[in-house]
């Protein structure tokens, strides 16, 4: 009880840190060991984590592309975080994907019905601690703390077997939600990918490579865009796994 109270100290001592940095950036770029410190992963099921992994290796292809390419494949479920106490996890039925084209001008303004999360993904401890540690950096950094976050959750393999692989095919962008968070979870065989942070006046903040697995990237989206450059295989797997999770407070984009 008492290592379990010490690690729930330093959890709350990692979220609280995160979010500063946040709040002060407008995004902050965490390493492994920030983000095994936040999911407090030295005390997370080893199974929980394979698992989780394993689940990459399952996702449909993208077929809303509008550049013709099938190389993206994911998975998209939406939920609710109510906080009273403690967040209180709410599923919601399945709703298709929709942002409006002035955040996304290649792929806004229809609905994208994308395969759904898995089940057993959905309840994977190890995911569930992921989308509610970051809700919690977020919330921190939000005031006042919003009393619910809508949530999307995609879970994204961008593939480069039979050309280019491009993570952010519409460039440049916000996503139309308050924050967000890209896990990088695995990245095979791959020359690119850079990724550029910048302000709401084109002013470049950051740019920098997500290379390792459990590092991440936490934008406040109403103060920078982001982009990640096209990548190309440098071996007979070329492939970037990512989990993006996006929090917005004022309910689920829609028209």
């Amino acid at each position: 009880m008492e290592a379990r109270s010490a690690v729930e100290v330093s959890t709350k001592s990692e979220v609280a840190r995160v979010a500063k940095k946040l709040h002060a950036d407008g995004f902050a770029i965490l390493s492994t060991d920030d983000v095994s410190a936040l999911l407090s992963m030295a005390h997370t099921d080893a199974l929980a984590r394979a698992e989780l992994l394993e689940s990459w290796n399952d996702l449909p292809t993208d077929e809303f592309l509008a550049d013709g390419g099938k190389y993206r494949f994911r998975r998209h479920a939406s939920l609710r975080l109510n906080y009273n106490v403690t967040p209180r996890w709410i599923d919601e039925p399945y709703r298709p994907h929709w942002q409006p084209k002035a955040y996304n001008k290649l792929h806004g303004g229809v609905f994208r019905t994308f395969a759904e999360v898995k089940p057993s993904t959905a309840s994977n401890p190890l995911y569930r601690t992921v989308v509610t540690q970051f809700g919690a950096v977020f919330r921190e950094a939000t005031e006042p703390p919003p009393a619910s976050w809508f949530v999307e959750s995609h879970q994204f393999r961008i593939d480069a077997r039979s050309g280019e692989g491009r993570p952010t095919p519409e460039g440049a962008h916000r996503d139309g939600v308050d924050y967000v968070l890209l896990l990088m979870l695995g990245r095979r065989d791959i020359e690119g990918a850079v990724t550029t942070i910048y302000d709401n006046d084109g002013k470049l903040l950051s740019e920098f490579m997500l290379h390792e697995p459990w590092t991440a990237m936490l934008l406040d989206d109403n103060r920078v865009v982001h982009a990640t450059t096209p990548f190309k295989a440098s071996g007979p797997n070329p492939e970037r796994d990512t989990l993006v999770v996006t929090y917005r407070q004022n309910g689920f984009l829609q028209p």
